[in-house]
């Protein structure tokens, strides 16, 4: 096992501080918010299909009885009949995208701590223990920032002792 030392003492590679890429989780938010979308689609696409059902069936009782009906109310029930099916159609497209933006949305407050602690944990790696570990005021998972912390105070205390201890 090889000994560790302090990174007080080592030079910091010519990297230090890692820049952080603009967006590096968006394909796993974009996989999850295709995913809850999709159920979401289905889901309504299931509601939408029973209630267009339930509209052909209503005009089609009241379209069934066309002689006692003028042309120019059948014309208008037909209209009508497009207009709903229409409106349920973009209903369909508009909670389609309400969905995916809020499941976007989501994983980035759930996805951001994890990105940020695999990077802390990178840095812990390669042995640069200088830094703390933050996340983001409303970030989720907030307490992983104290045990990280913790681990790092820990392994510096650790340090220090052997250093002193020598």
């Amino acid at each position: 096992m090889t000994p560790i030392t302090n990174p007080a003492n080592q030079p910091k590679p010519h990297q230090w501080p890692i820049k952080r890429k603009r967006g590096p989780n968006l394909p796993v938010q974009l996989k999850y918010a295709a995913l809850l979308s999709t159920a979401s689609g289905f889901v309504n696409l299931v509601m939408i299909f029973v209630m267009a059902w339930f509209i052909q069936r209503n005009y089609s009782l009241f379209m069934a009885d066309e002689l006692g009906v003028s042309a120019q109310v059948i014309e208008m029930v037909r209209n009508e009949q497009q207009m709903l099916e229409i409106s349920l159609f973009i209903l369909f497209l508009f909670s389609i995208s309400v969905m995916f933006t809020a499941s976007f949305l989501v994983t980035r407050k759930l996805i951001g701590p994890i990105a940020a602690l695999k990077r802390h944990l990178q840095l812990f790696a390669r042995g640069e223990w200088s830094r703390t570990f933050r996340l983001r005021k409303n970030d989720e998972f907030k307490e992983l920032e104290k045990i990280v912390n913790n681990i790092r105070e820990t392994h510096l205390a650790e340090i220090s002792g052997k250093k002193n201890a020598s």
